[in-house]
């Protein structure tokens, strides 16, 4: 079971003179129209200043010498900019990892404060770090979320206190304002405190045990997904961006559909069910229990999967892919690739056995990691990573037994697959020859990549460096 371990620590955050989300403390003025104020002073248009100077190692996959440089220490990357915060002395903040973070490794709140404090907001070209833009805000937290259809986006929180008249309590209304990559407002929405997510333009939160109400940032009509069987109990892990309900798990939400959950439970009597529906109407698409299970699955006496678990790894252009647990209390998952229309299987599948990692972990079973173009996956097994074809399943390579055992962490859009043994460096290798690029880079240098250009980007102790990409 290839998973992954999780750091936490309690955030909350606002924009404008304000109190903290859900704070009953420390009250300020009741300014729910506070907003980010664009400021077109000196500092927009500007081309990047020379910045701190890169003495790590060669990165396969990456230029030799950065494009640019900054000292920071970690941004939002919006696709096309890449997001910093300085705060009111102009020096670069953002911290981390913080609770909820995604677990590829990718940034998630950049900033948190216990107080709100003026701050700006500094979109910077990728690949050349002219700022584009720069939006003055007072704030207690800045987030990495995506608008509809998994655009890259800005979430910032506004909060509003009004206070108690001596009989009625006080309330505390929380404001999402959702920004774009150029800075500008996609839209807002109002909730009560507590505790929500921000996904794919819309609020994520518990609707009872087996339950979720997904409300659009903006204009639309609110649904609830929901999990049903004996026992069965469904949540959001903001993780991952998963629907988990026991043994099934699925994206919550992917383009314009979403996932719920049918008969999910370790008790259930019929097999269970991922659902996948139109997210604004509800209408079903596509249904595990319409398919054909791949080639290794063991079924039971009425032909069914023997084993409840299975995930959804993919949705992209008419096909899904999944991952079935092969028998109850197996390790082994096979993977296989459906047709939206027909639920036809395509291609073959793969079976990949995957170790146990005990502790506070988000659970990835049968999970991989897809190259930026999504022709290859990457899988932890027992003996380490194998890589294969998404189309076709076909395997490229895999690791034996007697090896040093990689976990694979992420490509580069060059073709360069990134991982680790276990040690203080990681690995590069050509992700088709498996051959070994580079086997000493260190862990804190590893590189994340900026879609859709490819630019890579690491950050020190000294700065936040970007990349241009280059062939392994």
């Amino acid at each position: 079971m290839n998973k992954y371990t999780v750091m936490a620590a309690g955030l909350v955050l606002s924009l404008g003179l304000v109190t903290g989300c859900g704070s009953s403390e420390d009250k300020q003025p009741n300014d729910r129209t506070a907003k980010g104020s664009s400021a077109p002073g000196p500092t927009e248009g500007e081309k990047t200043k020379e910045g701190p100077a890169y003495d790590g190692p060669a990165i396969p996959g990456l230029a030799a010498k950065p494009a640019w440089s900054v000292p920071a220490r970690g941004a939002v990357d919006l696709g096309e900019t890449l997001l910093f915060v300085k705060d009111a002395k102009g020096t670069y903040v953002g911290g981390g990892p913080f609770e909820n973070d995604p677990v590829d490794g990718t940034t998630g709140i950049l900033h948190t404060a216990d107080q709100p404090e003026p701050l700006t907001l500094e979109f910077r070209d990728v690949k050349t770090g002219e700022v584009r833009k720069t939006l003055k805000v007072t704030a207690q937290r800045i987030a990495a979320t995506t608008w509809r259809d998994g655009v890259r986006a800005l979430e910032v929180r506004t909060s509003a206190t009004t206070e108690s008249d001596g009989l009625s309590a006080e309330k505390t209304a929380v404001t999402v304002t959702v920004y774009g990559s150029d800075g500008a407002e996609l839209g807002t929405a109002e909730h009560a405190a507590g505790t929500f997510h921000v996904h794919e333009g819309h609020l994520v939160e518990q609707d009872g045990e087996a339950g979720l109400k997904l409300t659009p940032v903006g204009d639309g009509q609110a649904r609830t997904v929901t999990c049903t069987g004996p026992q069965a109990m469904c949540s959001y892990d903001p993780r991952n961006k998963d629907i988990d309900g026991g043994q099934l798990h699925a994206p919550l939400i992917t383009g314009a559909y979403a996932f719920h959950m049918a008969n999910d439970s370790t008790y259930a009597v019929e097999p269970a069910e991922l659902v996948m529906s139109e997210l604004a109407t509800g209408k079903k698409v596509w249904s595990s229990a319409d398919v054909t299970a791949p080639k290794g699955v063991k079924l039971d006496d009425k032909g069914q999967p023997a084993s409840g678990a299975l995930r959804v790894l993919d949705v992209r252009e008419g096909r899904i892919l999944t991952a079935w647990n092969s028998s109850p209390g197996s390790d082994t998952w096979i993977t296989a690739t459906y047709e939206l229309a027909g639920g036809k299987q395509v291609g073959g599948s793969t079976a990949y056995s995957y170790d146990d990692y005990p502790g506070d972990t988000v659970n990835t079973e049968g999970s991989s990691v897809f190259s930026p173009d999504h022709e290859l996956a990457a899988a932890t097994t027992k003996t380490g990573t194998a890589v294969w074809q998404l189309a076709d399943g076909k395997e490229v390579w895999a690791q034996q037994e007697g090896e040093k055992a990689m976990t694979p962490l992420r490509f580069s859009p060059e073709g360069v697959l990134y991982g680790t043994t276990g040690g203080e460096e990681a690995l590069a290798v050509d992700a088709r020859t498996k051959k070994v690029l580079s086997k000493s880079l260190p862990m804190e240098q590893l590189p994340l990549f900026s879609k859709p250009s490819g630019y890579g980007m690491v950050t020190t102790d000294t700065g936040f460096f970007v990349f241009a990409p280059s062939a392994p």
